[in-house]
């Protein structure tokens, strides 16, 4: 049976291929597929963690006391190398409350991992991060531009009542 297809919309007329031709072509690649189907067994991936493993690791850092903070950083330090590890480690320096706390090496850190082009898991949660703290760092800026600026404020106001005494 001939199926009309479209390529794409500018590969220009339409093309007409059998549904069955590539099979009928490679009988023995059916064959073999067959044959390997049937002789794999159960797959067992061994798998690392996923993203949601990633922050959950870093929301029992947020929400663990700095005594606590400061043991996950300790044993941050002695895990074994790898994306993994670094990821925690820079995920843990953003935060405060251990002494490994610096949000400015966490960023270069995370940018470092990303560079080496880690998994998926991995690249994505770096990523999720470094957006967290560019928008962290944009209203740390924002406050205290507005600071400034309310300061001046109140300084033309002290001055302003000066001149009407």
């Amino acid at each position: 049976m001939r199926t009309p297809v479209r390529g794409s919309s500018l590969s220009g007329p339409v093309r007409i291929r059998h549904r069955s031709a590539a099979w009928a072509r490679c009988p023995a690649l059916l064959v073999a597929v067959l044959a390997a189907g049937c002789s794999v067994g159960p797959l067992r991936m061994e798998r690392g963690p996923d993203a949601a493993d990633h922050l959950e690791y870093l929301a029992r850092a947020l929400v663990a006391e700095p005594a606590q903070r400061e043991q996950i950083w300790q044993a941050a330090l002695q895990d074994t190398p790898g994306p993994d590890a670094a990821l925690h480690r820079a995920l843990l320096r953003t935060v405060a409350g251990h002494s490994g706390y610096d949000p400015a090496q966490a960023q270069s850190e995370l940018q470092a991992l990303l560079a080496q082009k880690p998994d998926t898991e991995v690249a994505a949660v770096a990523r999720a991060r470094l957006e967290e703290l560019r928008v962290s760092n944009a209203c740390r800026l924002e406050v205290e531009n507005l600071k400034r600026r309310l300061s001046k404020v109140a300084d033309i106001e002290k001055r302003l009542d000066q001149e009407r005494r």
